[in-house]
Parts: structure tokens; C-alpha cells; sequence
């Protein structure tokens, strides 16, 4: 049953991969302007974010498997996205807030807020990505890293995904299908953000 949301994320990882193929090691690494990431780096973070997301994964369905309530709780020491330039400091003291304002946000405009950039955000810890990586390498590993979620699906297919949940206080509760095109949409507001630094003035052209 999670097929339907994983074509869309495949179809997206496949359009990422275009963005990717022809590129050179030197547009690869081309900033756009102080504090901006490279094309490079969006890459790396696409990667650290699906393995963030595919380890949950896992343990869910660990946890469905061994007859146990399918429901992990992340907090913001353990994933600490911020909003709004909210220092990442202060999130623990906002758990409460968040959580509360999540009752009150629908699944759809969660899901806008992550398609498109309507709030500043910033990326967690954990997902902050690794300079200086080669681009063989990097296209090597969104293949692989696809493969690799996709294998964990393909060998619990017989598992009802609307049952493993995640919560965040940010994110708010979602189940495994609606995390899936989470992952899509943000990889698809990251493919934006490639578009928009090729575009750059100075972005090198193509060797």
C-alpha cells in the first residue's frame, strides 16, 4: 500500500538526479553568495535527510514487527529544524507551543509549508550537509540511497504504513505514507533551490 506515495518520491529522486547528472566538480561547488550552500552541498543534505528519515523508518517497523506500538517521539535534541530564525537553542523551551499549534495545523498546509518556502527554515544537526564532496560520488550515493529504502519497503510490503507514526513537535504526528511525500516535497523545494543557483550570473558554465 505505500507504492502510490513512493512512485511520487521516485519520480522526484529521478528528476533530482537529472539536476545532477551533468554536472562539473567546479559548478558542483559553486557558491552563490556567503551562507549559501552549493548545489553539492543541497545534494549531501538530500542524502543526510533520506537516511535521517529511512533509520526511523526502520525502527518503526522493527517496532511493528515485534508486536509493539508502532510510534516513535523525536524532540528537538534530536532533530532541531528551526523556523523562523529561531535560534536552535531556544527550541526545547518552544516544544510545547509547537505541539499545540500542531492539533490546530491541517496535514495539507504542513505539507505546503514544506513544498514551498513559506516560513525560513533551518536544517537540523543532523542533516547539515558535508563540504567539498565530489559530485561522482554524490550521484553514486542518491542511486544507492533510494535502493536502499526502497529494499526496507519492498521487504515489509505486507505492513499498513497509516499505522507507524512519527512525531515531531514541528512536524507534528504523521504516518509513514504521509512522510513519504513529505520526503518528496521537500526534495522538490531543494531542486527549486538548484534551479535558482544555476541561474546565478556567475554560475560556471558547463566545461
Amino acid at each position: 500500500m505505500y507504492q502510490t506515495d513512493w512512485k511520487l518520491f521516485r519520480s522526484v529522486r529521478t528528476a533530482t538526479l537529472g539536476l545532477a547528472d551533468t554536472l562539473s566538480e567546479q559548478q558542483a561547488a559553486y557558491v552563490p553568495a556567503p551562507g549559501k550552500w552549493s548545489i553539492g552541498e543541497v545534494l549531501d543534505h538530500l542524502l543526510l535527510a533520506e537516511k535521517l528519515y529511512r533509520d526511523r523508518f526502520s525502527k518503526l517497523i522493527e517496532l511493528k514487527k515485534a508486536g509493539q506500538k508502532a510510534e516513535l517521539q523525536s524532540d528537538f535534541s534530536e532533530i532541531d529544524t528551526s523556523v523562523l530564525f529561531i535560534p536552535k537553542p531556544m527550541l526545547p523551551f518552544l516544544e510545547t507551543p509547537f505541539k499545540l499549534m500542531n492539533l490546530f495545523v491541517p496535514t495539507a498546509l504542513r505539507e505546503t509549508m514544506t513544498r514551498y518556502r513559506v516560513l525560513p527554515a533551518q536544517a537540523p544537526s543532523i542533516a547539515i550537509p558535508r563540504k567539498g564532496r565530489a559530485v561522482a560520488e554524490l550521484r553514486e550515493e542518491l542511486r544507492n540511497s533510494i535502493e536502499q529504502t526502497e529494499k526496507l519497503f519492498r521487504s515489509n510490503r505486507e505492513l499498513d504504513y497509516r499505522e507507524l507514526r512519527l512525531t515531531h513537535p514541528l512536524m507534528g504526528n504523521n504516518n509513514v505514507l504521509q512522510l513519504i511525500r513529505i520526503m518528496s516535497m521537500h526534495e522538490q523545494r531543494h531542486q527549486e533551490q538548484i534551479r535558482t543557483v544555476q541561474r546565478s550570473l556567475s554560475y560556471p558554465k558547463s566545461s
